[in-house]
């Protein structure tokens, strides 16, 4: 197909569930139910046979096993500059975000990574401009991190983190970036037919779902891959359970005062009775930690000391003290009262971002192949938070005393907008990101 045929590259992010006995690192299974490959089998060409797809039958082909076996993380790449880079962008799109925000700063930073792999000269200078990119070992960062969040999957909580290239039938990228996909992002390659877009959009959508478990159901339509080249999709899936649950009985409706100062009625959920936790005093909010259980996670909720005050406490923070919120906490008893809540992010135009920062449609990936150039970028994330933890996805899971307990050292209530971050603990990236302004939207 002609060289002037469009790149369209979607950023697509993580859920939680329940831990499996595999990683999906190395090459993941289809929505089908294929099994993984191992990181021994045989590496094969982009030229090898896929099962055909119809528009009436839009069931996900088996993928072509990576060109290349997945490599070890280097214990010497630089995977604290990748992560503060991708953190900072993370924040950054955050703030760009109105109203209830939520995203994966770890997606998009992935999917953003695998495609500098085929960027050409100036598309990767603006691009580790945005992102942070270490000069040198972008990819061997990206690799460690990938790893070391497998590592974090263990029951009863799963992080999964899957990337997967979808060629047009008729094209073929670089020998080198398909390479680099597989070795250091364990990237699997399954060709479309973007020409009958609907059947494209299918399969892609399928392996989205499937990836996210079902809680990203699409993210492309026919009309974003019609036509394209190829379209590089990452997903990552959380899910986890608090180490000290919430006890459903003790789940009470209450009122949240909404960033417009609308009062409305969501179900809150309360400690039994003060929990020992740690949390930091900050500025005109208070910060506590819910971990999960395993204490390699943990999310970080922010309450304004006052209702409108949330805008503020967000100008007084960045990436960096976000992430770093554990280095400076108390320890003490908090009584804690938060809302269920869900949020989504439909399918958002990462350009509207990007773009004001040099990165803009047409930007040249001809380390891909000649003439590539990106079209659309894209990001959806959903996050569900209840008594028993969270689950999440992006697309770029009691002790009584006789006598009365102390007075807690702290008391939140968090029925006022609030930021919120889920956080790696070992390598600070912070994998979701967000602001709730009103829990019923």
């Amino acid at each position: 197909m002609g060289v002037n045929r469009l790149l369209a590259l979607l950023a697509v992010l993580c859920c939680i569930a329940a831990a499996c006995g595999t990683s999906t690192h190395t090459a993941d299974p289809a929505a089908s139910g294929a099994p993984a490959a191992t990181p021994t089998a045989p590496a094969t060409t982009l030229a090898a046979p896929a099962a055909s797809t119809t528009a009436a039958e839009p069931t996900v082909p088996a993928a072509i096993e990576p060109v290349a076996d997945r490599l070890p993380a280097d214990p010497d790449a630089p995977a604290a500059e990748w992560v503060a880079g991708v953190n900072a962008a993370g924040w950054d799109f955050h703030r760009h975000l109105q109203g209830n925000a939520v995203s994966s700063p770890t997606s998009i930073g992935i999917a953003f990574s695998l495609s500098r792999a085929g960027a050409s000269p100036d598309t990767a200078a603006v691009l580790d401009d945005v992102f942070g990119f270490p000069e040198q070992g972008s990819h061997s960062a990206a690799n460690a991190v990938d790893l070391v969040l497998a590592r974090a999957s263990a029951e009863p909580n799963t992080i999964e983190v899957a990337n997967r290239l979808f060629p047009d039938d008729g094209f073929s990228p670089r020998p080198a970036f398909l390479e680099t996909a597989a070795a250091h992002y364990g990237a699997t390659i399954q060709p479309v037919d973007t020409a009958d877009s609907d059947a494209a959009a299918a399969v892609v959508n399928e392996w989205i779902s499937g990836r996210t478990r079902g809680l990203i159901p699409m993210i492309v339509n026919p009309a974003t891959v019609q036509g394209q080249e190829l379209i590089l999709v990452n997903t990552v899936y959380l899910k986890a359970d608090w180490d000290t649950p919430f006890l459903a009985d003790f789940t009470r409706d209450g009122e949240f005062i909404t960033d417009t100062g609308q009062r409305v009625t969501v179900p809150f959920m309360r400690d039994a009775e003060a929990v020992t936790r740690r949390y930091v005093r900050l500025d005109g909010a208070d910060a506590v930690e819910l971990p999960y259980v395993g204490r390699e996670l943990a999310m970080w909720l922010i309450v304004p000391h006052e209702p409108d005050g949330l805008a503020a406490v967000e100008d007084s923070l960045d990436a960096a003290s976000l992430a770093e919120l554990a280095q400076s906490t108390r320890r003490g008893t908090v009584d804690l009262t938060m809302p269920k809540w869900e949020q989504t992010l439909p399918p958002a135009d990462l350009f509207a971002w990007l773009c004001p920062q040099g990165f803009c449609p047409g930007a040249r990936f001809d380390g891909i192949a000649p003439g590539i150039f990106i079209t659309s970028a894209l990001h959806s994330a959903k996050v569900i938070v209840d008594e028993k933890g969270t689950e999440a996805a992006a697309t770029t899971a009691m002790a009584f005393n006789e006598s009365a307990p102390p007075p807690p050292d702290l008391t939140i209530v968090a029925d006022r907008p609030f930021l919120w971050a889920i956080v790696h603990h070992e390598t600070q990236a912070i994998l979701f990101l967000g602001r709730l302004t009103n829990p019923t939207l």
